[in-house]
This record gives structure tokens, C-alpha cells and sequence, in this order.
């Protein structure tokens, strides 16, 4: 089981280093990880990264994750920050237990450069399918 990375560092939009801390770590199986980049002016809008992992039924094991970047707004009326309308990206992996070791390292890096593809990206920035 790999550990919690505590912060957890992601490049923004700008290619800036963020530091995402760790608010829980996982306790195991079925139990969630959290990480908030604490930036805004209230926790609400922060930006949270979390993941689980869980043994399937199948003699497989499915990691799940979501990134969730909500917005905000300054109520006119009362001065006050309003949480807006949140982007989300959520992912999941599913390896069974028979898949070949030789082959892992190819899943991994099809996967991340799946999502770092420009295609892909463009489809994600603005939710469109490619036609």
C-alpha cells in the first residue's frame, strides 16, 4: 500500500507547484483519502483531491479518484463568498489479479499519457467530444 503524500503536489494551469495537503489519509480498504489546496478565501471552495481503493469480486482491485474544483462569488447583497458551480474529473482503475507484472508499467504510463494528450485535454477543458 503506497503512502499518503502529504502535500501532494500538482502543477496548475500556470505550471506553478501546488501543495495539496493531506486531510486523511486512508485508513484501508473501502476508506478515503483527502487532500485540499488551501486557497480561497473559505474551505468550501477549496480544491480537494480524493481517492479509495477496494477489492472487487471479481479478483480485482479498483482504485477510484476525483478532483473537484469548485468556484465562488461574492454575494452583492451581503459581501459574503457563495460557493458556486464545482468541475469535476473523476477516474477509476481496475487491475485484476492475474495481470501480467511485464504489463503494469504500460497500463500506467498508457493511462497518464492518455490524460496528458492534448486531445484528451481540449475534450476535458471545455467537456467536448472530438469530431
Amino acid at each position: 500500500m503506497p503512502a499518503a503524500s502529504n502535500p501532494l503536489v500538482l502543477n496548475n494551469g500556470a505550471a506553478v507547484a501546488k501543495n495539496f495537503v493531506l486531510y486523511a489519509p486512508s485508513a484501508g480498504d473501502n476508506s478515503v483519502a483527502t487532500w485540499k489546496l488551501k486557497e480561497g478565501t473559505i474551505g468550501a471552495v477549496f480544491p480537494v483531491v480524493s481517492t479509495s481503493a477496494r477489492p472487487t469480486g471479481n479478483q480485482s482491485r479498483k482504485m477510484q479518484g476525483k478532483l473537484r474544483i469548485p468556484s465562488s462569488f461574492t454575494d452583492t447583497v451581503t459581501g459574503l463568498t457563495k460557493v458556486g458551480s464545482a468541475a469535476e474529473f473523476d477516474f477509476s482503475a481496475s487491475v485484476p489479479d492475474d495481470f501480467p507484472e511485464a504489463l503494469k508499467a504500460d497500463f500506467l504510463a498508457y493511462a497518464k499519457n492518455l490524460v496528458a494528450n492534448a486531445m484528451i485535454q481540449a475534450q476535458m477543458q471545455d467537456g467536448q467530444p472530438a469530431t
